[in-house]
Parts: structure tokens; C-alpha cells; sequence
């Protein structure tokens, strides 16, 4: 009798965990960082959902419609669009011939006056879809994920929409180019909170590795120890990204994970070097693959 309420026991307490996390052996979650050159663009999928954010420049359209065709994303449960410059929408007007139907489309702005933003608006008419700025706070699920908005911030240049995803245990920071001002913000609100050992999967490091002279970016990463940090980054960009300063900055970072036992030493991947990378989780823990 005690064996069997030993293993009735076990049987309740496996329920109870798997229910808690909300997943089940079927269950998948992955991102594409689709290396579009100097530029952002990532595809999100959990449970047969998809969601892309971003979609780099003009020049990438071509790179993103052939990931979404390889992958057969036709549909986009979301549509993420960090902010209205042209590396981060510009290839969406391609793309979006492949993938033409979408449920939801978020921005930190709607205002699409101009004619830069004649491809992006007959896209999404195309699409049958209208850009919805979203409130700090608003969470839109994804399969069994959470996709939760941090930030909208929309007074400055870099100013983007900022998104933490929430798989299982897994965590994944979407950062757009936000500078200081935005950082500092965002340290305010979650300082403590990843810290003791539970900081998050993964960053998606702000504006391709820039750096700002008075730099917010250290204590930025250091809120959410980031087991892997990925650098959405053109080869030989005209700009200078990733800055030699934000490298050491990382290096730094890395040093202080590896001094630190409560966290996993951390990784730095890079398009320009790594090409594309994909990232799976199992609600736990997560793997990364490079296509160079």
C-alpha cells in the first residue's frame, strides 16, 4: 500500500509540474536570428505558431521570403515590428508576399506618412492587416509562449518595441536599437528581478552592438544576465557595428559570469560571422546552432 502511494504520489507531482509549466512532450519552441546583413530580422515559433519580428532592409527581402519559404510560414500569428527604420522593416514588403496572412501586427508606431513607407503600407494592405500599438504590460500568447511587451517607447531616434518572451523557464529579450535613456528606464523597473542566478536565456543586443559615450549598456546586460547574447550585424557595415568598445564591454561580461558560480559561463554569436543561428528550447534550457 505504501509503494502505491508512493508512485500515485510521483504520478501527481509530474502532473502537477507539467501543467505548471504549461508544456507537454510535443510541445517545440525556436528562433531563427536570419542574418540579413546590417540589419534585424528573427522568426519565432512555438507549437506550430509563428510570429517574425522584423524584416530587415530592402536588400534582405529575398533572404527573409526564402527562410519563411523553407519553413512554409505562410501565416503569422504576430507581426513585430521594433520600430520604423528602414533595416528593420525594409524587407518586410518581399517577405510578406511569402508569408500574406497575418493576425496581428504590433509597432511602437502607426504613423506611416511618406513614402518611405509606401512598400511597408501596400504590404500590409496586402495582408489585410493594420498596425496596433501595443501598452507596457500587454501579453499576446504564441502557442504555449508568452510574448509580453516591456516597453514603447517612441520619443527618440533608436526608440523601439521591446519584447520578453517566456517559454517554460526559458526567457528571450528582443531590444531593438534602444539606447541609454530607454536602458536606464528598463533597468529601473527589473532591477533585482534576474539576478541570484535566474537571469534570462537570451538577448538580443541592442542597435548591432552601438555604443553611447555615456553608456548604459554594461549595467543593461548585467539586469539580465543573458546566458547567450546574439548581435544582429552586416559584415564591414559602414557603421562601425559591433563597436571594439561594446566587444570588450562583453568580454567583460563573459569574465564576470565565469567568476560568478551561480550563473553558466555566456556566448556571444554574431550574423556577420555566424550567419544565421538558431536557438531551440526545451522549457528548461536551450541549444544553439550556427549555419557557419
Amino acid at each position: 500500500m505504501k509503494t502505491i502511494k508512493k508512485i500515485l504520489c510521483i504520478c501527481i507531482t509530474a502532473v502537477l509540474l507539467c501543467s505548471c509549466s504549461g508544456l507537454n512532450k510535443s510541445s517545440t519552441f525556436s528562433i531563427r536570428f536570419i542574418d540579413v546583413g546590417q540589419g534585424d530580422s528573427a522568426i519565432v515559433e512555438c507549437d506550430g505558431h509563428h510570429m517574425l519580428i522584423d524584416g530587415g532592409d530592402q536588400s534582405a527581402g529575398a533572404v527573409v521570403y526564402n527562410a519563411l519559404e523553407s519553413e512554409g510560414i505562410q501565416r503569422l500569428d504576430i507581426l513585430a515590428i521594433s520600430h520604423l527604420h528602414m533595416d528593420h522593416f525594409g524587407g518586410l514588403e518581399k517577405a510578406l508576399k511569402y508569408a500574406s496572412k497575418i493576425d496581428l501586427t504590433i509597432c511602437n508606431s502607426d504613423n506611416l506618412e511618406g513614402n518611405n513607407f509606401n512598400g511597408l503600407r501596400n504590404a500590409l494592405g496586402n495582408c489585410e492587416t493594420e498596425i496596433k500599438v501595443p501598452s507596457v504590460g500587454q501579453k499576446y500568447s504564441l502557442g504555449s509562449a508568452r510574448v509580453e511587451v516591456i516597453n514603447v517607447s517612441n520619443n527618440s531616434n533608436n526608440d523601439s518595441l521591446i519584447l520578453l518572451i517566456t517559454y517554460g523557464d526559458t526567457k528571450f529579450l528582443f531590444t531593438g536599437d534602444i539606447g541609454t535613456n530607454v536602458q536606464r528606464q528598463i533597468v529601473s523597473a527589473y532591477r533585482n528581478e534576474f539576478d541570484g542566478g535566474k537571469g534570462i536565456s537570451l538577448m538580443k543586443l541592442p542597435h548591432h552592438g552601438a555604443y553611447e559615450e555615456d553608456n548604459a549598456l554594461y549595467p543593461f546586460i548585467r539586469t539580465f544576465m543573458p546566458e547567450v547574447i546574439v548581435i544582429s550585424v552586416g559584415k564591414g557595415n559602414k557603421y562601425g557595428h559591433p563597436d571594439k568598445r561594446t566587444l570588450d564591454l562583453l568580454d567583460n561580461y563573459k569574465k564576470s559570469r565565469e567568476d560568478d558560480k551561480a550563473y553558466k559561463p555566456a556566448s556571444i554569436y554574431r550574423t556577420d560571422e555566424n550567419g544565421d543561428i538558431i536557438v531551440k528550447s526545451n522549457g528548461k534550457s536551450i541549444s544553439v546552432e550556427v549555419s557557419k
